[in-house]
């Protein structure tokens, strides 16, 4: 797919929520940049602006044409110059998008276009096949881990006499930098899980789920002296049962990692029942999240420039890679030095896989 506009933050908005989407992005910062790659490389998708001061969309879309470039076109227009998005369709354009737009109907307006050229089945094949790949890979890693943990406690073990200091200091750091690697390892591989297909659902008592979340917190909890505190019951839910699970793991724990040091830590578990879905959040009293980075906390390794607790990274990109499959929302309000509240939704009722998610 090749995003062109000469608005470099458009440009880096556009990759970055369709490269999430799955789709590989080319990007050019104006007309005559698009042109140049149009001659070499093929595309299934040009985004293209229309007003762009070196050569306009219209223009692409005609050089297109004369290339012969087999791939959909959608205009990117201003509400002034809809004119012209229509005279852009009338020569052949599929779509045009008005801005602003919105993240969904932008994803929904792409897949819709890169059906015409079957592009999207595609990309969905080949987001399952790498799926499968990463979670095989990691668990070779994971085996070759656990051998290596061993072949090194077995050392230290039968050999504890002749080692020197150093050399027990050694394998205390060898032990530890390959129990960190297993713990990414097996993020990783909750990752490519978290997105493969809706399985078997099941009637499921969110508080049964809190409940064994927070016992398997509780030598955490009781440490850090954490408040709990349980705002209501919560309803029944049809879903998969680890995938709820995984939710409230993460989330949870990262509200227990992130509560305050001083005072009192405390965290809240709570919901709000709408018309068609539950709104559940987990609430910390803990630094909070920077605005800036209220959105590269749910991505891939993304984790607050100011973060000093250990993790992986991909704990937020799980939760919201299984709240996406399941056609729900999840996000952040946070207050710095007061703390953070994680929202996220869940349908009432068994609805087919969001099959439009990352």
């Amino acid at each position: 797919m090749l995003v062109v506009d000469d608005e470099k933050p458009i440009v880096s908005y556009l990759a970055t929520v369709l490269t999430r989407e799955g789709c590989a992005v080319l990007t050019a910062e104006g007309g005559r940049e698009a042109l140049s790659l149009l001659r070499v490389e093929a595309f299934d998708l040009v985004l293209c602006d229309l007003a762009m001061p070196d050569i306009d969309g219209l223009r692409v879309l005609k050089e297109m044409q004369n290339y012969q470039v087999d791939a959909a076109f959608v205009m990117m227009t201003a509400y002034g110059t809809l004119r012209s998005a229509i005279e852009a369709m009338q020569l052949g354009a599929y779509d045009y998008l008005t801005k602003p737009f919105e993240y969904d109907e932008l994803v929904e307006r792409v897949r819709v276009a890169l059906d015409r050229h079957g592009a999207w089945e595609k990309r969905e094949e080949w987001t399952r096949e790498l799926e499968a790949f990463i979670f095989a890979i990691s668990h070779d890693i994971a085996g070759h881990l656990v051998s290596l943990r061993g072949f090194g406690r077995r050392l230290k073990e039968k050999c504890s006499r002749q080692l020197s200091d150093e050399c027990r200091v050694h394998l205390e750091l060898m032990d530890s930098s390959a129990e960190n690697m297993e713990r990414l390892i097996s993020a990783i591989s909750d990752f490519a899980r978290a997105g493969s297909p809706v399985g078997r659902r099941e009637m499921i008592d969110v508080n049964k789920v809190v409940q064994e979340v927070l016992l398997s917190f509780q030598n955490a909890i009781e440490e850090r002296g954490v408040t709990v505190e349980i705002e209501r019951v919560f309803p029944t839910v049809e879903l998969e049962w680890i995938n709820v699970y995984q939710v409230f793991h993460n989330l949870i724990g990262n509200a227990i990692k992130f509560s305050r040091e001083s005072g009192t830590p405390r965290i809240c578990i709570g919901m709000d029942e709408m018309d068609q879905y539950y709104r559940f959040h987990v609430q910390d009293n803990g630094p909070g999240v920077r605005r800036d980075e209220r959105e590269k906390i749910f991505e891939l390794f993304g984790r607050g420039t100011e973060s000093k607790v250990p993790g992986t990274g991909l704990g937020l990109a799980i939760v919201k890679r299984i709240i996406d499959k399941f056609g729900g929302r999840i996000w952040v309000e946070s207050t710095e030095g007061e703390g953070s509240t994680f929202y996220f939704t869940m349908p009432k009722q068994a609805e087919q896989e969001n099959s439009h998610a990352a």
